[in-house]
């Protein structure tokens, strides 16, 4: 038992390394995050006093504030470097940061503190990534209310969930560079698939530009280490084969029928997409599959078109794609 349980520390710890030795925050299995509220905290309860404490704004303010609410709302769970280059069209860097603390106060917005298990030096964490920011009380009121239909996460379903936020900060990286690069044409989070709601939804799906001008859906699965991501990717990938013979394509509500199709497996690590690899038998599927990676994000000055990884003949090749 105990060789058994140093043979799993020693695979995750491979797992979680990037070739040059350094690790993913995002993916790391001692990560924890709590929420972080303000000394002059008064978070609002109910939908009339948030919309009245909007309504005492000006129009311009009123205006950005809600734009920032929105796009946090939309990322589910985004950091703050996150959020200034999504508004950087809109806003300044320092303008989104000073509206961000500013709707913490009334409970529009929630921080959320990060840290990894045994990483401080003299009791001080020695990594300290942006702060990962989700809706509020006040926010979620608000939101749903202006934008009735939408799905937006309710401020307690952060509560002892680390590992969420680690998983939407990865996702809306790869949202987030596709956004930056211009070929991103749509994005929906968990959208129901194959026709019924009984089947796996991917966790988001990316629509984007080709360089023929043919779109093409991305049908995006993230592996954490904290999960038995192979388990996972092996009982999903049979039921989406089933799917994909039933039908020819993939079924997504309020996505087009005529667009190529790939799964795209998120993976921190290439030790993590090889180790996927040499488990499943990806060329088993008449599907396309494809790994995005975020340690490629780093080695290709976040070319988002750099980072993707394909099994060939038994190994994994880096793809040359151009949007």
């Amino acid at each position: 038992m105990i060789e058994q349980q140093k043979q799993a520390e020693m695979i995750q710890q491979k797992l979680s390394t990037r070739v040059d030795g350094t690790f993913s925050i995002w993916d790391h299995p001692n990560f924890t995050a709590k929420l972080k509220l303000p000394d002059d905290y008064r978070p609002l309860t109910s939908l009339v006093e948030a919309l009245e404490v909007m309504n005492r704004l000006s129009k311009e303010t009123a205006q950005d504030r809600l734009m920032v609410l929105k796009v946090v709302g939309d990322a589910i769970c985004a950091n703050e470097n996150q959020l200034r280059r999504y508004l950087s069209s809109k806003l300044s860097y320092s303008q989104t940061s000073a509206y961000l603390t500013a709707m913490r106060k009334y409970g529009f917005i929630d921080r959320h503190q990060c840290r990894l298990s045994f990483s401080e030096e003299d009791g001080e964490q020695t990594i300290k990534p942006p702060a990962p920011h989700t809706l509020g009380i006040a926010g979620f009121l608000l939101l749903s209310h202006y934008y009735s239909g939408d799905y937006f996460a309710k401020p307690e379903s952060w509560f002892g969930n680390s590992y969420a936020i680690q998983r939407y900060v990865a996702l809306n990286e790869i949202r987030c560079r596709a956004v930056e690069a211009k070929i991103a044409k749509g994005w929906s989070w968990m959208p129901r698939i194959g026709g019924k709601s009984k089947y796996r939804k991917p966790t988001a799906v990316l629509n984007i530009a080709s360089s023929s001008g043919a779109v093409v859906d991305m049908l995006i699965f993230r592996a954490q280490l904290v999960q038995d991501f192979i388990g996972y990717f092996k009982t999903l990938l049979e039921e989406y084969r089933y799917l994909y013979d039933r039908d020819g394509r993939f079924i997504i509500d309020k996505q087009s029928q005529t667009n190529y199709q790939i799964v795209v497996l998120s993976v921190s690590t290439l030790n993590m997409a090889k180790y996927i690899a040499e488990e499943i038998k990806l060329e088993s599927f008449d599907f396309d599959i494809w790994f995005l990676v975020d340690e490629l994000f780093d080695k290709s000055e976040g070319n988002f078109a750099k980072a993707f990884v394909q099994k060939e003949n038994g190994d994994l090749r880096i793809l040359e794609l151009e949007f």
